[in-house]
C-alpha cells in the first residue's frame, strides 16, 4: 500500500536542499496508525515551474508494510500542475467557458474526464464545488485512492502491554 502525506512546503526550497531538506517525521503510520515510521528513501517527482525532479522523502511502517511519499500540499498525487490551476481549467469549462489559454488542451481535457468521473462517482451529479469541500481530487482518474485523508489523532491511545513472564 501506498500513500500520500501532504505537507505545506515550498518547492523552490526543496529544489534548493535536495535530499538535505527537513522533511518531517510523521507521529504514526496514517494507515495503521502504529507508532513507528522508517525512512524509505528518497523518489523523484516532477512538478510544473520547476526545473528538475525533485526530491520526496518516504516513509516505511513496518507495521503494515505500507509506504508514504511527502507531497507539497498544493499539488494533488499523480499530477504535476498545482491543485489552483487545474480547478480554474475545470471551474472555466464547468461555467461553459473555452480551455485556459496557456495551458495545453490535451491535459486539460484529461482533468476534465477525471473530473467527470468524480462528479458520478456516489450516483448524483454533484459540482466542483461539492467535491472540494468533501476533500476529493476533482480531476482524478482513480477509484480507490480518490479522497484526500490528513493525519488526525488517533481514536484511541495506543500502550503497549507485555505480559508477565511465567515462572517454572
Amino acid at each position: 500500500m501506498s500513500l500520500i502525506l501532504y505537507l505545506s512546503v515550498d518547492c523552490s526550497e526543496i529544489s534548493r536542499n535536495g535530499k538535505g531538506f527537513g522533511w518531517p517525521r510523521p507521529s504514526r503510520c496514517p494507515g495503521c496508525r502504529g507508532p513507528r515510521l522508517w525512512g524509505h528513501g528518497y523518489v523523484l517527482r516532477f512538478f510544473d515551474g520547476t526545473a528538475d525532479a525533485l526530491w520526496m522523502k518516504r516513509w516505511r511502517c513496518p507495521d503494515c508494510g505500507a509506504v508514504h511519499t511527502m507531497r507539497p500540499d498544493t499539488h494533488w498525487r499523480g499530477f504535476w500542475a498545482d491543485q489552483a490551476t487545474i480547478l480554474a481549467s475545470l471551474e472555466s469549462k464547468e461555467s461553459g467557458r473555452r480551455w485556459l489559454a496557456h495551458l495545453g488542451r490535451e491535459r486539460q481535457q484529461y482533468w476534465w474526464r477525471g473530473f467527470a468521473m468524480q462528479r458520478q462517482f456516489e450516483g448524483a451529479v454533484r459540482t466542483l464545488a461539492a467535491l472540494v469541500e468533501q476533500r476529493v481530487i476533482a480531476a482524478t482518474h482513480s477509484l480507490t485512492h480518490r479522497e484526500i485523508r490528513t493525519l488526525g489523532d488517533a481514536p484511541h491511545r495506543i500502550f503497549a502491554f507485555t505480559p508477565p513472564l511465567r515462572g517454572p
